[in-house]
């Protein structure tokens, strides 16, 4: 997100010109002619600070949500890591998101730590209070501090990295929940035997090639569209980018190290074997790696086990989505396999991020996480 910039207002409008009131020739001037120049000066003025008014105001709605017009500097990826899952467009994440009753409202450019941390005292963020009333507010980073790594304490360095990525990962699951509450919006139809409309068929047909799968059944798609438990994507996000300071995370918003071999863009890592053509994804933002992580767990073959998982524990009585115990599929997530697993367990566990599956997202920015108490249920369209 680059920095806003103010209009350039002429800055001699008023000022003394030859032929001017205040030049020699000016005094020949006929007073029909003076009153025609000076309101003609008026209505620039007017003119300019109406423009200059709109311009702000434009601003002010592109920084309401992530931009979907990606920096020059980067090349967005158009394309999947896998054959077959076309993740969604900038357009289309911007159109779900206005399609939300709940929308975000606060988006943050890159900013020291020092001035984020002053952000979160300010609106009341910190972590002991969302453990207790499980409330994060809706502050959304671009991308994360550069100076990150030079906080010296390790808990104060998890803590900040937590708190940036929490709203982020809430925000995703809640993109997630509203497609899939007009599945089963249909599948209820279906149940009652009415016969579902042409728009409701196609928009089957959307989400299908969205998640990968050939045909549009509803029962399919709802193992896939469900969200990503908040536990284990901070688990993850936390293991792979060293908790925010890894170069792929810093240099490319690449919180969870997914690789393409498609791209022309993309990080080499510095340590890649001799023959690999991989490199890792770099996204405009923090918040697109999170969405093409939640897309890649919802849709590559190699997750199966973590779908089928996840649609069990929706059967239950309490319909408690586990992320401790979905991580125990993620074998084929990295090529240490049954290591990983057990380091993403204990990050889950140590950190106890179990908590932070119960939290949700604030509806206005400006209450403080103090005032709330209630604790929500997990949820499930």
């Amino acid at each position: 997100m680059g920095r806003r910039r103010g209009f350039d207002a002429e800055k001699c409008i008023g000022c003394p010109v030859k032929g001017g009131p205040e030049s020699p020739e000016g005094w020949t001037m006929t007073k029909a002619v003076w009153l025609s120049v000076w309101r003609a000066l008026n209505f620039e003025r007017v003119a300019l600070v109406f423009t200059g008014l709109s311009v702000v105001t434009l601003y002010a709605l592109v920084l309401t949500q992530p931009p979907a017009t990606p920096p020059k500097s980067v090349k967005k990826e158009s394309t999947s890591d896998h054959a077959g899952i076309r993740p969604l467009s900038d357009s289309e994440w911007q159109r779900e998101t206005k399609r939300s009753a709940v929308k975000p409202i606060g988006v943050l450019s890159i900013a020291p730590t020092k001035k984020l941390k002053k952000v979160f005292d300010q609106i009341g963020y910190r972590l002991d209070t969302v453990r207790t009333n499980q409330r994060v507010p809706r502050l959304f980073l671009a991308t994360l501090p550069k100076d990150l790594p030079e906080i010296r304490q390790p808990t104060e360095r998890k803590n900040v990295f937590v708190m940036m990525t929490l709203p982020l990962v809430l925000h995703v699951n809640e993109l997630i929940l509203q497609t899939r509450s007009q599945l089963k919006a249909i599948q209820r139809k279906q149940q009652s035997g009415q016969a579902i409309s042409i728009e409701d068929q196609r928009y089957l047909e959307k989400v299908a090639e969205e998640y990968g799968l050939e045909k549009p059944l509803v029962a399919d798609l709802l193992k896939r569209v469900d969200i990503i438990p908040p536990s284990l994507a901070l688990a993850q996000s936390a293991e792979e980018s060293g908790w925010g300071t890894s170069r792929f995370a810093r240099e490319g918003n690449a919180l969870f190290g997914q690789r393409t071999w498609r791209s022309t863009t993309g990080i080499i890592p510095k340590k890649r074997e001799d023959g690999k053509k991989f490199k890792v994804r770099v996204f405009d933002h923090l918040l697109d790696g999170v969405k093409a992580y939640a897309r890649n767990l919802n849709g590559h073959p190699y997750y199966k086990n973590f779908r089928n998982l996840r649609a069990e524990m929706r059967e239950t009585k309490a319909g408690k989505i586990d992320g401790m115990k979905l991580a125990a599929t993620l074998l084929s997530y990295s090529e240490r396999g049954a290591d990983y697993v057990k380091t993403i367990q204990a990050i889950i566990r140590i950190n106890h991020f179990t908590v932070f599956d119960e939290a949700r997202l604030l509806d206005k920015l400006d209450k403080t996480l103090q005032d709330l108490t209630s604790k929500p249920s997990s949820p499930d369209a």
